[in-house]
């Protein structure tokens, strides 16, 4: 841990003293540059990696802070989880300013009642802070994550990350049971004002993962098929959650909208700009969620997030 963080921060610092002064060029000939169609919106990706270089620093610092005068005090996780969304609430919202984004929230019944465990869709770089932002901001509570291990290449997200309750797994699947170990732990310690969330599909979906998918593991031919949306739930770590839940509802949330940030390509080629997003979320009682044939009730759950996104994508290209 303390040699990915000083190679790291060491990259973070090394771009930083390029990229910054070299902004107004940088930034002057991005505006020029937009000129061309595939390029329109370069301007906007500058501005946005350059405010990701301030927040970052900013909370760099900031949780250095909390550390040296504050981790032996009872309000230090409470303290990091202020940051991690100021974090993400301040990246988000200069994102929505510039790309001109039109998001629209239905089912927001789901996000009241209990914590829950919520299982999203995941097609893009951007989608990932849904859960934090409009299930957990909402309630104002904590929420707990499964995340990839590659994101600890952010030192931000690994610091307060890994001090805040969550699990960055290795999807190698060289450790399969140490990663369901991860994930069935921190659901197991999840208090009853946490929810927690998972992203069943495991990575980004697309239609060149689902295509690498289909040539890889041909027994999931007939899945891809059936769920033309998405790709097919990974059943370790959902599995287990369902055999260790301490009484946590599960709440699912399908998106379109967000496929235009699927990579930085399309951060800078115009696919995002005045993008309208609809999200709808649902929620399935504790009660009504099977132990024993778990399996069968997730794939049911699967063939609605399938025809949700449907949905929205037909009232999105209506209102468009």
């Amino acid at each position: 841990m303390f040699k990915r963080r000083v190679f790291t921060i060491f990259g973070l610092t090394c771009f930083s003293f390029i990229a910054v002064p070299l902004a107004p060029a940088i930034l002057l000939l991005s505006f020029f540059l937009s000129l061309f169609k595939s390029l329109r919106t370069l301007p906007q990706a500058m501005l946005l990696l350059y405010f990701y270089i301030s927040r970052e620093w900013s909370g760099l610092v900031w949780l250095s802070w909390i550390w040296l005068f504050h981790r032996r005090k009872d309000d230090y996780i409470d303290r990091n989880r202020v940051i991690q969304f100021w974090w993400i609430q301040g990246l988000f919202d200069v994102a929505v300013k510039l790309y001109r984004l039109d998001i629209t929230i239905l089912g927001e019944d789901a996000i009241k009642g209990p914590t829950a465990i919520v299982l999203a869709r995941h097609t893009s770089v951007a989608d990932t802070v849904l859960p934090l932002l409009l299930f957990g901001g909402a309630r104002k509570e904590g929420v707990r994550y499964v995340l990839k291990q590659e994101l600890q290449i952010l030192p931000c997200i690994d610091i307060a990350g890994n001090r805040l309750p969550n699990a960055f797994v290795d999807r190698s699947g060289t450790d399969s049971a140490g990663a369901i170990k991860q994930v069935s732990d921190l659901l197991i310690g999840c208090g009853e004002t946490e929810s927690m969330l998972i992203y069943p599909e495991g990575t980004r979906s697309s239609v060149k993962k689902r295509q690498q998918l289909a040539t890889s593991k041909p027994n999931l031919r007939d899945q891809l098929d059936r769920w033309y949306n998405l790709l097919p739930p990974r059943l370790g770590g959902i599995s287990a959650l369902a055999m260790v839940n301490p009484g946590k509802d599960l709440v699912f949330l399908a998106h379109v909208g967000f496929e235009g940030s699927a990579s930085i390509l399309d951060l800078i080629n115009g696919s995002w700009l005045q993008q309208k997003v609809l999200l709808k979320f649902w929620r399935i009682p504790y009660e009504k969620v099977p132990k024993h044939d778990f399996e069968n009730f997730l794939f049911g759950e699967w063939d609605e997030m399938n025809r949700t996104v449907d949905e929205l994508t037909e009232q999105l290209s209506t209102e468009g």
